[in-house]
């Protein structure tokens, strides 16, 4: 299994996925900031992110974990522009399996920009890294976050009952699971 390092790759001529680095904190946090009303009904984290200063430190871990081979942290840049995040959160070598988190500025949803982005991901990880299995989880009643994965054949595969604590209440998440089998079945590989 290849444990390739991607610092960048071009998904089409409107999207690229690049590694997000400490440079890109001024960026990243305003867009976070820019969002934050949106982001903050389904992302228990935002109200920690009250600086590019700490968005840094977060930064630096995720990119510590990247360096370990146990995550990869894409920014997507649509037309030049950072635009939001995708990345594998956590992949595990021996299972061979990953999962993907995404977010997009509000304003730009409904262009497929986040199916193209999970779709060139999704190809890396059955392609480049040998994965078996890949897995999104999304809030139970986060239609535009759950569209992602059943547009592109992800299976249902359970709900997880009270799972992630978003300020003043639990919310259930529900899992989505795709095998490399099922990708390559579906045509999806290679194109």
């Amino acid at each position: 299994m290849s444990e390739v390092p991607v610092l960048g790759m071009q998904v089409d001529d409107e999207i690229q996925l690049r590694l997000v680095e400490e440079r890109h904190a001024d960026e990243y946090y305003a867009l976070i900031d820019s969002n934050r009303g949106y982001l903050r009904e389904w992302m228990g984290w935002v109200d920690r992110e009250t600086s590019a200063e700490s968005l840094k430190e977060f930064i630096h871990r995720r990119l510590l974990q990247f360096a370990h081979s146990q995550g990869l942290p894409l920014g997507i840049w649509y037309q030049g522009k950072l635009a939001g995040v995708i990345s594998f959160n956590y992949i595990d070598y021996v299972l061979r399996k990953a999962d993907i988190g995404y977010w997009l500025d509000a304003r730009l949803q409904g262009r497929g920009i986040m199916t193209r982005a999970c779709r060139a991901l999704i190809e890396l990880g059955f392609g480049e890294y040998g994965l078996n299995k890949i897995e999104i989880r999304c809030a139970v009643g986060n239609r535009p976050s759950r569209a992602i994965p059943e547009r592109l054949g992800f299976q249902q595969e359970g709900i997880l009952r009270a799972n992630e604590w978003l300020y003043d209440r639990y919310v259930d998440m529900v899992v989505y699971g795709m095998l490399a089998s099922e990708w390559r079945e579906r045509g999806e590989a290679g194109g």
